[in-house]
């Protein structure tokens, strides 16, 4: 009998340090270092916030407005403005600096942040998101170049543990996702 005891609080006690090494690598994996408007910082920086992240730039033509858009009024037609906070990732580190892509994300949503990586660690943390960018020549364009760069959005629980990638961005998908996110 003592076996079995013994046994099921092995077992138990396995079980427990699986679930926490397991939620740990999760946020590894998707954690970064960022320069922010607010100073240094990571996915766990924004405590009691679900985090919606986007990859973009500011001067992004349709795609960023677009999705901020969206994004922005989700969140607002939920009454969750005070629960989600959008991080968005500069993939534009030439042009970009926090100050005025800050007041870029804020335009669209009030309560986001612009993150600014170095560009060794956005080249790291695209890679573990699986996003893509590249920067494209404009010859002839007062632009210069542009930013060709992938669409999906990524949401994170509260603690900073990912929970899923949305590259379906309609309104109702996004919608019923956030749902889901925020049921906890």
């Amino acid at each position: 009998m003592k076996r079995l005891i013994y046994g099921v609080l092995l077992l138990i006690l396995a079980f427990g340090a699986y679930f926490l090494v397991d939620s740990k690598l999760k946020i590894a994996k998707y954690n970064f270092d960022a320069n922010s408007t607010i100073g240094k910082v990571n996915i766990t920086s924004f405590k009691d916030e679900y985090k919606i992240l986007y990859f973009g730039y500011t001067f992004c033509p349709d795609i960023c407005p677009s999705t901020l858009t969206i994004l922005s009024s989700v969140i607002d037609e939920m009454g969750l403005n005070d629960r989600i906070k959008i991080l968005f990732v500069t993939l534009d580190l030439q042009r970009d600096n926090e100050k005025e892509c800050d007041e870029f994300a804020k335009y669209f949503y009030a309560n986001s942040v612009c993150l600014k990586m170095q560009d060794s660690e956005l080249k790291k943390v695209t890679k573990n998101y699986n996003a893509k960018y590249e920067l494209v020549n404009l010859q002839d364009s007062a632009m210069d170049y542009s930013v060709a760069h992938s669409s999906s959005v990524y949401l994170f629980k509260r603690n900073g543990q990912f929970y899923k990638e949305i590259s379906n961005l309609t309104k109702d998908e996004i919608k019923k996702e956030i749902l889901e996110l925020t049921k906890d």
